[in-house]
């Protein structure tokens, strides 16, 4: 068999490094920003830990398949890594060796010691539970449970009902129960679950877990504008004092309008088995 060249394995390496890195830029950076533009979000949209892993992973193990199922590429791949290893050559393959050799082991140290070490930092389930809402939610009221009376006239107007009766208004709730539940089966169950209480078919991906709004500590304990205030702008929308808060909740401001968030909130509530806490009143 003729003699390759010697650069042939250097090529290799590279190509497979390249391979490798690309992918994982294009999963931590490339992804979130053309998803964001896709969908038209004003944020990038981060791919879930566990799914990095998994493209990542088969993407080196391709490329380890594609090494190894020959032997000639395998013979290649190894080459300048044994010549780079091997005592001797030039002066500067010397010190590159030396400050690689050097390095490699330090850097796992360093990265062992800062796992395992104690941390002076506060841990992360020290956060508030609930920040305080900012003022411009308020004062607002709920536009689904206490529909004004231009709404309740449009909403008898367009089903046959006389005016803006009790009746006429207890039926506008209904229906807003109604389509609020929809909404909430579309864009909430996925995380919160079908029954609101917490354990939906994605919510296992996450390290914190989506809120039981069974639970009566959650939203029970909380004014409807709150909620309005965090299905609206997500957990980016958190204030940064008495951070991190660690929430995956997205900004559902861009998707849905105030309208159908305050219906979901309401099948919330409803769902839950729960009533809102009622807001504090001056004397």
């Amino acid at each position: 068999m003729p003699e390759r060249p010697d650069d042939d394995g250097g090529k290799l390496l590279l190509t497979t490094s390249v391979t490798l890195i690309a992918m994982y830029v294009f999963l931590r950076f490339i992804f979130p920003t053309l998803a964001a533009w896709i969908v038209s979000a004003p944020d990038p949209l981060p791919i879930p830990g566990f799914a990095f892993l998994i493209y990542f992973g088969l993407t080196f193990v391709g490329v380890a398949i594609f090494v190894t199922t020959s032997d000639v590429r395998l013979s290649d791949f190894a080459t300048p890594i044994e010549r780079f290893l091997i005592p001797g050559g030039s002066s500067r393959r010397r010190q590159v060796r030396m400050v690689v050799l050097v390095a490699v082991p330090l850097i796992g140290a360093y990265n062992t010691y800062a796992a395992l070490a104690p941390s002076s930092e506060p841990p992360t389930e020290s956060r508030l539970q609930h920040p305080t809402i900012p003022g411009e939610f308020e004062k607002l009221e709920s536009e689904a449970r206490h529909p004004g009376e231009e709404a309740v006239h449009a909403f008898a107007a367009a089903n046959g009902l006389e005016g803006a009766t009790p009746e006429a208004k207890a039926a506008l709730i209904a229906a807003n129960m109604e389509e609020g539940r929809v909404l909430y089966m579309i864009n909430c169950r996925p995380c919160h679950g079908t029954k609101a209480d917490g354990v939906g078919p994605m919510a296992r991906g996450f390290r914190l877990k989506p809120a039981n709004f069974t639970d009566p500590g959650t939203i029970a304990t909380l004014v409807e504008p709150y909620l309005l205030w965090r299905v609206r702008t997500g957990g980016i929308g958190l204030p940064g004092v008495a951070a991190p808060w660690d929430s995956a909740m997205p900004r559902w401001g861009a998707d849905l309008s105030d309208e159908q968030i305050w219906k979901i909130i309401l099948a919330e509530y409803d769902i839950g088995a729960v009533e809102p806490r009622l807001p504090e009143t001056m004397e």
